[in-house]
């Protein structure tokens, strides 16, 4: 069972209990912002999934017979084919299997529900179920979460799912809900951030004064670009292809699914092997919903979190190994000879930001 669950589940069996109560009484939860088909307009209801992870069976403990239903909401900022956006779909998948079909959830792709920020704020008050995002926007009420987006952190991409999947990073999404109203309940990985310029190629930090390179308006982000040495430009993911076309910046920074994904290649030249982050992203649960949930369905739905995040996993490698050959082929000219230990040292001072027996644990993960 799944890294938590016990812990988690005496935290909350009085607030269970009221709850299965009303629903015991014939109320049909509908889900936390999903009541007037919200989640059927525009979503996705993954229906035929992303694919298939195995056929995995019904969660034994849920009752097909019964009569709880529940329609719910996932938001996520990327293209649809990006793993991301193929990973929300298997998870709607799993949901809806493990569950016999009595909770659904309808994916919005592509920033339709609002940037990161918005969607991680919606999901806290319970309008929104299910995020896909990055540590970023939890960080900012809870900053040990904000770790597993350090430069550096990780040897290579096997490594930090590793880091991802040890009982560190689960015991930081329990703590996450005496924060905020959300909890992590799956992470993956995402993929090696590289830099992209139009016109300036970029080695080392000396080639990176005063290039406008735009990162996510999250501090780690902020700082780390900083310290590599460029000026750290935060904007809205939506706004960055238009920016780069215009040249009100100079360049990006993110993994090459997303480069790929959203087209850059069309408005940059040089795609730089800086891996200054090894990119993870999580899935996001309203604590609402959660708490609205009889437990073997909430079960059946963490269960789905994890074994969507293992899909997604596998997706990413798959996906990034291919990347780079079509980014070349498009045009983009790939530089690998990077100082990264330049840049390793001129970053180190961001774990000073964090608790030191935390950042001692997660180096510990082998």
């Amino acid at each position: 069972m799944l890294k938590g669950f016990n812990v988690w589940r005496k935290k909350q069996f009085v607030r269970l209990a009221a709850g299965m109560v009303a629903c015991a009484c014939g109320i049909s939860l509908m889900g936390c912002g999903a009541a007037g088909g919200a989640g059927k307009n525009s979503g996705s209801s993954g229906a035929g999934g992303a694919g298939n992870s195995g056929g995995a069976a019904n969660t034994a403990a849920v009752n097909p017979g019964d009569d709880y239903h529940a329609e719910l909401k996932l938001a996520h900022i990327m293209p649809i084919d990006h793993p991301n956006g193929l990973g929300a779909e298997e998870f709607a998948r799993l949901v809806k299997e493990k569950t016999d079909g009595h909770v659904t959830v309808s994916v919005f792709p592509a920033s339709q529900l609002g940037n990161e920020k918005e969607i991680f704020d919606a999901v806290e008050i319970g309008s929104i179920d299910f995020a896909i995002i990055g540590f970023g926007e939890p960080a900012k009420k809870y900053q040990d979460i904000g770790i597993l987006d350090a430069p550096y952190i990780a040897g290579d991409r096997e490594h930090l799912v590793r880091i991802l999947n040890s009982d560190v990073v689960y015991s930081m999404f329990d703590e996450m809900e005496g924060h905020m109203g959300a909890k992590g309940i799956g992470a993956f990985y995402y993929g090696a951030r590289y830099l992209t310029t139009k016109d300036k190629l970029v080695s080392g930090p000396e080639d990176m004064k005063g290039l406008n390179i735009r990162v996510p308006d999250q501090k780690l982000y902020i700082d780390t670009l900083t310290a590599m040495g460029a000026v750290a430009t935060p904007m809205a993911f939506s706004e960055v292809f238009l920016s780069l076309q215009q040249g009100v910046i100079d360049g990006q920074e993110n993994p090459l699914a997303t480069i790929a994904a959203n087209k850059f290649d069309q408005v940059q030249h040089y795609l730089i092997k800086t891996e200054h982050i090894m990119g993870a992203n999580a899935l996001y649960a309203s604590t609402k919903t959660l708490e609205s949930m009889p437990e073997a369905y909430r079960t059946a739905v963490l269960e789905a979190a994890r074994e969507a995040s293992a899909w997604i996993d596998g997706k990413a490698f798959e996906a990034e190994d291919t990347y780079i050959e079509q980014l070349e082929a498009n045009g983009m000219e790939v530089i690998e000879d990077v100082d990264k230990e330049a840049f390793r040292e001129m970053t180190a001072y961001i774990y000073d930001d964090f608790d030191q027996e935390l950042v001692n644990k997660i180096r510990a993960v082998e």
